[in-house]
């Protein structure tokens, strides 16, 4: 008896495991994960718990080169949107980089500490730098750009980037359209100090160790 009983049990899953692998699977569509970015470069994403997640953008880690050292602020510190909140070296020279959002230093990211040219192969994922505890973020969002908006806003810069070099544009693009590496070993220092604050957003000269 227990031997059909067994017998039938083990019919009927093979039957529901044709069924189910006869039905259509389901879609699943990825999740996105909203990103803003602020002019003077750098990039947050709000984390589910509100916390906010910061780093450096593509454009301004290709424009600076291969990051070597890099500063950032102490925890519990507060940051100002649109103000200084970190440093990043590139061989003798000192990058300031202004915070995007508000808020005090909740975590700093030991892996990019540890090895910063993280921040240049991967600026989206996991070379971002800390995490904040913002203040008021939606009146804070409204500085910031993110879709459509900051895919424009970021092609108005290369047009500008554009213009910096307009006389001597070989130093700027390598096939296929992306950025030299390094660029800032190819400026002179008053030319480093204009990209600085013209793109950086930062009115005191870069520093040079």
């Amino acid at each position: 008896m227990s031997a059909i009983l067994a017998f039938v049990t083990a019919a009927i899953l093979i039957i529901i495991g044709v069924i189910r692998a006869k039905q259509p699977k389901k879609h699943v569509e990825p999740v996105l994960v909203k990103r803003y970015v602020h002019a003077g470069h750098g990039w947050l994403r709000i984390t589910e718990d509100g916390d906010v997640v910061i780093g450096m953008d593509d454009f301004s880690q290709s424009l600076i080169g291969t990051i070597d050292r890099v500063k950032m602020p102490r925890l519990l510190k507060r940051v100002e949107q649109g103000e200084i909140a970190w440093y990043v070296q590139h061989g003798h020279r000192l990058v300031p980089m202004v915070s995007p959002i508000t808020g005090r230093v909740v975590e700093k990211n030991e892996s990019v500490i540890y090895n910063p040219s993280l921040i240049n192969t991967s600026p989206y994922g996991d070379g971002w730098l800390f995490k904040v505890r913002p203040h008021k973020v939606s009146s804070q969002l409204r500085n910031v750009l993110t879709g459509k908006v900051a895919q424009q806003w970021q092609e108005t810069v290369r047009a500008q980037l554009n213009r910096f070099f307009s006389g001597t544009p070989a130093l700027m693009y390598q096939d296929g359209g992306l950025l030299m590496k390094n660029i800032s070993d190819r400026c002179s220092d008053d030319e480093w100090d204009g990209i600085v604050r013209q793109f950086f957003l930062v009115n005191e000269p870069a520093q040079k160790l």
